[in-house]
């Protein structure tokens, strides 16, 4: 199977987009940690700084779910509901391959 995609929206409550960003900043290196992860970004967005991504590449679903297993996604989780709007919405997609998977910045 090819790798996967996840893509992870917040919102923050206003007035806690720098709580928010501090504690998505604090999981990306225990994720990069993680065995299955290839890829894990965070990204904020430009006309709304409540708004909140994270785009990943995992090498199976079984790594995606062990993710939501570790002590610092479940952490991150008991935070939400003061930190967030909603629930985070994530949407996990298959690669097609087709294109050039990365591309040289020259």
């Amino acid at each position: 199977m090819p790798e996967l995609t996840v893509v992870a929206k917040v919102r923050a409550k206003p007035g806690r987009e720098a709580d928010l960003e501090r504690e998505l900043r604090a999981i990306v290196a225990p994720t990069h940690a993680e065995l299955g992860c290839l890829r894990y970004t965070l990204h904020r967005s430009l006309e709304d700084p409540t708004l909140f991504i994270t785009i990943e590449r995992w090498v199976s679903k079984e790594a995606i779910d062990k993710h939501f297993g570790a002590p610092h996604i479940q952490s991150l989780l008991s935070k939400a509901a003061d930190l967030l709007t909603g629930l985070p919405e994530i949407t996990v997609f298959q690669m097609i391959q087709e294109g050039q998977g990365e591309k040289s910045r020259i």
